[in-house]
C-alpha cells in the first residue's frame, strides 16, 4: 500500500490510498517495511524473506526490494541509504511532477514561461488564468466570487461612513464637541465619560497625584497640561444619549473590520485561482460543471429555520 497521487490521461488528480496488490504481495510489503524499520542484522534478514527483485506496481507507484545493481539511485530522493532494503518510488513510465505533465519527470518541478505567465493573471485577476486555459466554468466562479467581495468592501465601507457620521453628529448635538478631525484615542474619550470634568477628575487629577503627590508645583503644571477645557470639553445630555453614542461608534468599527475581512478574502481567491490555475494546467477542458442548491434544517429547535448553500462543481 501506498499513499500518493495518481493522474492519468485525461483524469482529474486525487489523493489516493492504493490497495489493489494481492495479499502475497500486501504481506511481502509490511515485511519490507519492517526490514526497513529493524536495526541491520534483522533488516537484512527481513529482506531475505522477499523473492529477489520483487515488485508490485499500482496507479504509478512502485513497491519493492531491490538489490545494490537494482536500488535507485544515490541522488533520487526515493532511494533509501543502503542497497537491499524496501523502497518505494514511481514508476518512471507513469510518474508525472505536480508541475508538469511530462512523463518520468516525479519530483522535478517545471515552471515554464506559460504556466507562470497563467499564475500572474490568476493573482491579477481570479479567473483569468482558467478562461485562458478554456475552463469557462472555473473562470466564471472565480469572476463572480471576486465581484462578490469587492461588491462586500465597498457596502461595508459605505456603512462604515454612514455609521461615523451618525456617532458624530450625536455628539455634535447631544454633547456639544465637534469630532470633525479628532483622532480615535479622544473619540473613545468622549464615550468613556459623562463629561470632560469626570474625565479630568478621574484620569488626569489621579495621574498629577500618582505622579507629583509631594510636588504642588509639578502637581499644578501636569494637570494644565493635561486636562480637557474650552474647545475639547464636552457634557453629554443624559446616559441614554452616551450608550446610543456608544452603539453608533462600535457598530462603526463593526464595519470597518468587515470591510477589512473582504480585503482579505480577496486576497485568498487570488491564492485560490492561483492553486487551481496550476492544478489544471495541460488539461483539456472538460466542460463538465455543475451548480447545487442545499437547503436543510437549522437544527437549533427552531422548526422555521433552515440553512441555505450554494455548490459549484467544475
Amino acid at each position: 500500500m501506498a499513499l500518493g497521487i495518481t493522474r492519468g490521461a485525461g483524469e482529474r488528480g486525487e489523493i489516493v490510498l492504493m490497495a489493489g496488490a494481492t495479499r502475497a504481495s500486501i504481506t511481502a510489503a509490511v515485511v519490507a517495511l519492517l526490514a526497513a524499520c529493524a536495526p541491520a542484522g534483522p533488516r537484512a534478514a527481513a529482506a531475505e524473506n522477499l523473492p529477489a527483485g520483487f515488485a508490485t506496481v499500482a496507479d504509478g507507484f512502485e513497491f519493492g526490494v531491490a538489490s545494490a545493481a537494482e536500488a535507485p539511485a544515490a541522488g533520487s530522493a526515493f532511494a533509501l541509504a543502503s542497497p537491499g532494503l524496501a523502497w518505494i518510488g514511481p514508476t518512471a513510465a507513469k510518474s508525472r511532477s505536480i508541475s508538469s505533465n511530462e512523463p518520468g519527470r516525479a519530483g522535478l518541478p517545471v515552471l515554464s514561461a506559460a504556466r507562470a505567465q497563467i499564475l500572474l493573471r490568476s493573482l491579477t485577476i481570479p479567473g483569468w488564468g482558467q478562461a485562458t486555459l478554456g475552463h469557462n466554468g472555473a473562470a466564471k466562479t472565480f469572476a463572480l466570487v471576486e465581484a462578490g467581495i469587492w461588491a462586500s468592501f465597498a457596502a461595508f465601507h459605505i456603512q462604515e461612513a454612514m455609521r461615523r457620521d451618525s456617532y458624530e453628529r450625536s455628539a455634535r448635538l447631544n454633547a456639544g464637541i465637534d469630532l470633525g478631525g479628532r483622532d480615535e484615542e479622544y473619540r473613545r474619550i468622549v464615550g468613556g465619560f459623562l463629561s470632560s470634568d469626570d474625565y479630568n477628575q478621574f484620569v488626569v487629577y489621579r495621574d498629577a497625584a500618582n505622579l507629583y503627590y509631594e510636588d504642588p508645583v509639578q502637581y499644578r503644571e501636569y494637570i494644565a497640561a493635561h486636562e480637557l477645557k474650552g474647545a475639547d470639553a464636552w457634557h453629554w445630555a443624559s446616559l441614554e444619549d452616551l450608550f446610543q453614542y456608544r452603539a453608533q461608534r462600535k457598530d462603526s468599527q463593526r464595519a470597518s473590520q468587515r470591510a477589512n475581512t473582504a480585503l482579505a478574502l480577496a486576497v485568498v481567491n487570488r491564492f485560490v485561482s492561483a492553486l487551481h490555475a496550476a492544478r489544471i494546467a495541460g488539461r483539456p477542458p472538460t466542460g463538465s460543471h455543475s451548480w447545487n442548491l442545499e437547503v436543510a434544517p437549522a437544527g437549533d429547535g427552531d422548526l422555521l429555520a433552515v440553512r441555505c448553500g450554494v455548490s459549484a462543481r467544475f
